[in-house]
């Protein structure tokens, strides 16, 4: 009897050696990496998907997580607000001294889980505080019409790079992938917003109406040059039909005086029937015989 009980616990220890030794066994997805980690010390980095093995607790443990996917982190506020947690204001300081509402979403991914893991107790909120960070001191150094308007699209920019660059210092294992706005206007508290979109709709009448009357200079100007060629244009065709006309006549007048000096009485009687052609090619000519005793009845009618 008491061999047999021997037997049994041998057979229990044995299987409970097994079932601890096969705890150790952990899967990583296509999407995920691992870090295994022994007594402490950091035995596999950024392990790759398939089937692996680490001691399990106390003297071994794994880290699993997705590296694949990407995550956000709202600035200026949270996804979802609870009462144990301190709020986060969403009201910010320009440079000017004026209040905005600036909100914003970090889109980020794991680079490197070994470095996301060991370098910070809450790498998560680190993301967030850094942006924070970034976003002040880039409001603090603007005013309040720069934020709004020209800076608007060149903040979140700026933000990203800053935000990248902090946690490269500091080997967080994180990529930022992309920083967008939320919201950025004026507060709503005491009717600030409704009077700088006032001012905003006003500015853009203006520079509306400064387009308009621009493009219509602009038009009224090439009108004008377009008429100033098109009459530069005709007197100058005009001259020069003129100028062949005069230069023609007196190349005539030359050839007809060297021909009067060479025969005055021929050509005097030829300039003279073409005269007459050309005057009485003007006129209606009426033939008649005369009647009896030579008189002539004449009846013009029209």
């Amino acid at each position: 009897m008491q061999g047999l009980l021997s037997y049994v616990g041998r057979a229990l220890a044995a299987t409970l050696l097994l079932t601890y030794v096969a705890s150790g066994l952990y899967q990583v997805a296509a999407d995920e990496s691992a870090v295994a980690l022994r007594l402490g010390r950091v035995v596999g980095r950024d392990v790759l998907p398939g089937m692996h093995w680490n001691p399990p607790w106390p003297f071994g443990r794994v880290v699993i997580a997705q590296t694949a996917t990407s995550f956000i982190m709202p600035i200026g506020y949270r996804f979802q607000p609870r009462p144990d947690v301190s709020p986060i204001s969403d009201m910010w300081l320009t440079g000017d001294t004026n209040v905005i509402t600036a909100r914003m979403i970090v889109q980020y991914r794991i680079k490197s889980l070994t470095d996301f893991v060991l370098s910070n107790d809450s790498p998560r909120e680190l993301v967030r505080r850094t942006g924070e960070r970034a976003l002040a001191e880039l409001l603090a150094g603007e005013g309040v019409d720069g934020v709004l308007t020209t800076r608007r699209n060149t903040i979140p920019t700026a933000v990203r790079e800053r935000v990248q660059e902090v946690l490269d210092q500091l080997e967080a294992g994180i990529d930022i992938q992309s920083v967008n706005i939320e919201e950025f206007a004026p507060p709503v508290q005491g009717g600030v917003r409704g009077a700088f979109q006032d001012v905003q709709n006003a500015k853009s009448d203006r520079e509306r109406l400064i387009h308009e009357a621009r493009a219509q200079a602009a038009q009224s100007v090439a009108e004008a040059k377009g008429e100033a060629d098109r009459i530069v244009n005709a007197a100058a065709g005009s001259k020069r039909a003129r100028t062949e006309e005069a230069g023609g006549r007196s190349r005539r007048f030359a050839a007809l005086a060297a021909q009067h000096a060479t025969s005055p009485a021929l050509t005097e009687e030829r300039l003279f029937l073409e005269t007459m052609e050309k005057v009485l090619g003007r006129t209606r000519n009426f033939v008649v015989e005369p009647g009896p005793g030579g008189s002539v009845k004449l009846r013009v009618l029209r």
